[in-house]
């Protein structure tokens, strides 16, 4: 999913507390002036204690804001989640480390009734993952209400190409697989982009790639993850007992009512907010529960949380480099020709920031690390004729880059505008790099062939798809990377 803002952390500013925090002469004056007998600031000496917990506080800021810039780095979460799948591949077929891995994630820490007695790596594609899904309902949240999918003129190329990048992926794996029923049930794995991975190689791969083609592919994984979840819940759920969607429902509105009341809490309501985040965690956890007994993968509750989530409509901001007039002070301070804005952060930015890094540092190369940890013992020179592999690859590193290229070539002649700055080189670079498939295509690969001989194949297939994704587009750059070094 693509990137939310990132919000300034609370930090000290001594200029704020100067009456003229805009005139730096006066700080520098009101520093100069302090008594010569004053007491340096020091976390240990003072006022003691609350000089301590304000270090601490300071400190754990600090921590806290380094996370969430490296799990919104892409170059940095996409490499680690893949280095985290191939390490599952290496342990997983190691003489020594095999046979443990394998016994880990068949463990069941918990012995819960009413068919919660989970494996570990059940928990992990069933459970852990919810947050996943619930931080990508925030974004498609988010960009409902104040980013790039609130413009519908922005919004219709990407969600044709996401619907051609389905459509061809689909079309292929199945012409390879007539015949075969069983391989017929992966018809969906070769249809997902994983959008971190994606951006970090197009940002590496693609350097003069502007703004428009990154705002372009956020966009056109916007409508894949949609179109994934659809997927999951149409074609990979079976619907058992729908007395539990009613629990299901219960559950959502629970959180969706008390997640407001938070935000919209006053002073009164302090002491309550506690209480009204642990009903709103309750009311997550029996939504979860209600789609897993009723037979529907339960990490789509995390997308439903994620969309019943208030958020802050967005607001025409003033030119960067404006001074302010002083009709409005408590909506912005100007410092030199910066301007911060007061407005607090909604619910939906809030919780987005706090499940960002655990989603993106824990739970992804997590569930990378155990899905591919899959020995290959049994595979041998037959995983070259098995045609789930094949499928999955050629429908990740052929269909979707041809899916989505074609889509973009008749919408042309139908009148619609490609990303400004965009060179047809790029835009097939670009499309190439949407074959990099991770997340949703383990999840759906896992759906399909669970407990199947096929299973193997499929995932292997997902990794060979996206690494020759990465490689077509790398050796195709080489030509201009080389008259470029001409050049200098």
């Amino acid at each position: 999913m693509p990137p939310t803002p990132t919000f300034p952390t609370s930090q000290i500013n001594p200029r704020r507390q100067d009456p003229e925090p805009s005139d730096p002469r006066l700080s520098n004056s009101q520093q100069n002036s302090k008594p010569s007998n004053a007491q340096p600031s020091n976390p240990q000496r003072g006022q003691g204690g609350s000089d301590r917990d304000q270090h601490n506080r300071h400190h754990r800021s600090n921590c806290f804001a380094t996370l969430s810039s490296l799990a919104e780095n892409d170059r940095i979460t996409g490499p680690f989640m893949m280095v985290c799948a191939v390490a599952g591949l290496i342990l997983a077929n190691l003489p020594k480390a095999g046979p443990g891995l394998n016994a880990l994630a068949a463990w069941v820490p918990l012995d819960l009734p009413s068919g919660l007695n989970l494996s570990l790596k059940d928990w992990i594609q069933d459970g852990l993952l919810t947050i996943f899904f619930l931080t990508m309902g925030l974004d498609l949240r988010q960009e409902a209400a104040t980013g790039t999918l609130r413009d519908h003129r922005q919004v219709l190329l990407p969600m044709l190409a996401a619907l051609g990048g389905v459509a061809v992926p689909i079309l292929i794996y199945c012409l390879l697989n007539l015949g075969s029923p069983a391989g017929l049930r992966g018809w969906a794995v070769p249809t997902a982009t994983d959008v971190a991975f994606s951006l970090a190689a197009l940002q590496l791969l693609l350097p003069k790639a502007g703004p428009a083609l990154q705002a372009f592919l956020m966009t056109l994984a916007i409508f894949d993850d949609l179109i994934g979840v659809l997927l999951i819940a149409l074609g990979y759920s079976s619907l058992g007992q729908q007395s539990w969607l009613l629990v299901c429902l219960a559950g959502l509105v629970v959180w969706a009512l008390l997640v407001r009341a938070v935000s919209r809490s006053s002073q009164l309501w302090r002491p309550l907010m506690l209480l009204f985040l642990l009903g709103a965690l309750a009311g997550g956890l029996l939504a979860w529960y209600g789609l897993f007994k009723a037979g529907i993968h339960p990490v789509l509750a995390g997308v439903a949380m994620g969309l019943l989530t208030p958020v802050a409509r967005s607001r025409e901001a003033e030119p960067s480099g404006a001074e302010s007039t002083g009709a409005n002070p408590a909506e912005t301070k100007t410092i030199g020709i910066e301007q911060s804005y007061s407005r607090a952060p909604s619910p939906a930015e809030q919780l987005d920031r706090l499940l960002t890094p655990l989603s993106a540092l824990v739970v992804l190369p997590v569930f990378a690390f155990f899905s591919l940890s899959i020995s290959l013992d049994q595979l041998g020179p037959g995983l070259l004729t098995d045609r789930v592999f094949w499928g999955t690859t050629l429908g990740l590193a052929l269909g979707k880059p041809l899916g989505i290229m074609t889509v973009v070539i008749l919408a042309g002649h139908l009148g619609l505008r490609r990303p400004a700055g965009s060179t047809t080189g790029n835009m097939i670079g670009l499309c190439q790099l949407c074959g990099i498939g991770f997340t949703m295509s383990f999840l759906i690969a896992n759906l399909a062939f669970a407990g199947s001989p096929r299973l193997k194949p499929a995932l292997l297939g997902v990794l060979a798809g996206s690494v020759l994704s990465v490689l077509i587009v790398a050796v195709g750059t080489i030509p201009g990377r080389l008259r470029s070094a001409r050049h200098t």
